[in-house]
């Protein structure tokens, strides 16, 4: 089944343990205030944030069931879950969910979830 459960594992990048702040640098790092990789927002990478144990947003994607797998020829195309090779959909995220800075998680957008639009 390629329903992945959360890491809780260190960062892939950094290495610090779940609950402790990414070092500087950290490609991993999300910004707590958009939820976008931390190196990339406008805060100069100033911004502080927890690794969780898991990557920002993969835990909405496997809620939500919203995966991709590689097809020949397609590239990556959505499939169900449970889909052999599957991997989250981190495009429909951004494209169907905003980042809630005070939960500090993806909340939905799209017409499926009206209470989070």
């Amino acid at each position: 089944m390629a329903d992945h459960p959360a890491q809780h594992s260190n960062c892939p990048d950094c290495g610090v343990a779940p609950g402790e702040l990414h070092s500087d640098g950290c490609d991993t790092a999300h910004c707590p205030d958009t939820g976008a990789q931390r190196l990339m927002c406008d805060h100069d990478g100033a911004c502080e944030s927890r690794w969780s144990g898991d990557f920002a947003g993969a835990a909405e994607c496997r809620a939500w069931g919203w995966w991709l797998t590689e097809q020949p020829g397609l590239g990556l195309v959505p499939c169900p879950p449970g889909t052999e090779g599957a991997i989250e959909d981190y495009n429909r995220l951004i494209t169907h969910a905003r980042w809630d800075a005070d939960e500090q998680r993806y909340v939905r957008t799209d017409a499926a979830n009206p209470k989070t639009a």
